[in-house]
């Protein structure tokens, strides 16, 4: 793993094993898949075990990760999403909606850590900046995010 300002504090023996979820949107998947990538190559290169979800959208993501949590044993959760602003104000209910949802769940189960990885953007150039591995590389950030949460 590169070194990176994320990477302090990473005990790979605390967190080989964990059961990480990985909560993804259908909308904007093929926007989303370089980040989902590298977010399931950082934590396979930890020996992470990774359960995917998929649900329609950023809106679903909150409701979809509680039915999981309900049914199934996870230590960590990332939340992957994409919201693109449009010409209505669609993308500021959407966006905010989501974040205090994502806050919510995280707060009424904060023994595991949740990520949220939804990301708002202007435009299908800053998304693709923030997804590309060679740019921004948020995904391998949400991935090493979680593994520092884990390891504390």
């Amino acid at each position: 793993m590169n070194k990176n300002k994320l990477d302090f504090g990473i005990s790979p023996e605390k967190i080989a094993g964990k059961n990480v979820l990985l909560a993804t949107t259908v909308w904007n998947k093929e926007l989303l898949l370089p980040a989902r990538n590298e977010i399931k190559e950082k934590l396979e290169s930890m020996s992470v075990n990774i359960l995917e979800l998929f649900c329609p959208g950023s809106l679903e993501l909150t409701a979809s990760i509680k039915r999981f949590l309900n049914t199934n044993n996870v230590d960590g959760v990332i939340a992957l999403g994409l919201v693109i602003k449009g010409d209505t104000p669609h993308f500021k209910l959407v966006s905010q909606q989501t974040f205090h949802d994502l806050a919510r769940l995280s707060n009424e189960n904060f023994e595991i850590p949740l990520v949220n990885g939804v990301l708002t953007v202007d435009n299908r150039v800053q998304a693709e900046e923030r997804t590309n591995p060679a740019k921004l590389n948020k995904g391998a950030e949400f991935a090493l995010s979680l593994m520092h949460m884990l390891s504390s």
